[in-house]
């Protein structure tokens, strides 16, 4: 079976065991909102100079980090509100939008922390790639991706495991190696599903706006774009979970296929 394949059947086993706990989507609906929230608050509270970023000012920097800070600790946090209440459905357990909120409350300190050295990494990548060659960018590349699998596990980890941040990366990072090897490059097979529907989303708005239903394209592209967004994040949250509990225990979670979940990264060529 194809990568294209494995991933909507991957997108078909996360949907039906995400269909018995809707209110799920809840949570990345309510990310998207909070960051938007902060996003205003941002822009309008510190004034964020456009001129003085782009000339890379100190003073304007500041606050952008901060903004990164912030924005990720509110994306990893309902993130880990969403696998914790897939991890109890898993589990044989009932989950809803307040349990699964509470089990990410009470980690809070420790996804904060997180939210701190995966904004600082990230600016650091960012700012390596903008200066470097063209040699240079290959190898943050390279960086990056090696970065996004060692560190795949990390919020399931926090959320579930009381653990700190050095032991929830070298957790990660092992979880990962004694599952799939050390020899893969790619990341989890949902991303191809995921192109799939936006490339037709954005297929489907383009032929309404060449037909001349301008108005009716905008908002089909923004309702779409809205519910890719929020059904792609919730289906991720229940697949990690998902692979973290075949890694971790393993044993394959019902509706799953141990054979997919195997494959579930591309290796290296």
């Amino acid at each position: 079976m194809g990568r294209i394949g494995r991933s909507f059947m991957l997108v078909g086993q996360s949907y039906r065991v995400l269909m018995q706990d809707k209110e799920l989507m809840v949570l990345p609906l309510a990310s998207g909102l909070v960051i938007a929230a902060v996003a205003v608050s941002f822009f309008f509270g510190f004034g964020m100079d456009g001129a003085a970023l782009a000339h890379r000012d100190p003073k304007a920097m500041l606050p952008v980090f901060l903004f990164y800070v912030v924005t990720y600790a509110v994306g990893i946090f309902f993130q880990a509100a969403v696998i914790a209440g897939a991890t109890e459905r898993l589990r044989g357990g009932d989950p809803t939008v307040a349990s699964a909120l509470a089990a990410a409350g009470r980690r809070v300190g420790s996804i904060f922390l997180w939210a701190i050295v995966a904004a600082t990494v990230g600016t650091l990548l960012r700012m390596i790639q903008e200066r470097a060659g063209f040699v240079g960018r290959i190898v943050v590349a390279f960086l990056g991706a090696a970065w996004s699998l060692a560190t795949f596990f990390i919020v399931p980890v926090l959320v579930l495991e009381e653990r700190s941040i050095g032991d929830s990366f070298k957790r990660s990072v092992s979880i990962f190696k004694e599952t799939w090897g050390e020899s893969m490059a790619g990341g989890a097979t949902l991303g191809a599903a995921a192109v799939v529907a936006w490339v037709t989303l954005v297929a489907a708005v383009g032929l309404l706006a060449w037909a001349g239903f301008g108005m009716v394209a905008l908002g089909i592209g923004a309702i779409g774009a809205v519910l890719l967004i929020v059904f792609f994040s919730a289906i991720q949250g229940v697949f990690v979970a998902s692979l973290f509990r075949y890694a971790t225990h393993g044993h394959t979670a019902e509706g799953f296929d141990s054979a997919l979940l195997s494959q579930a990264f591309v290796p290296k060529r």
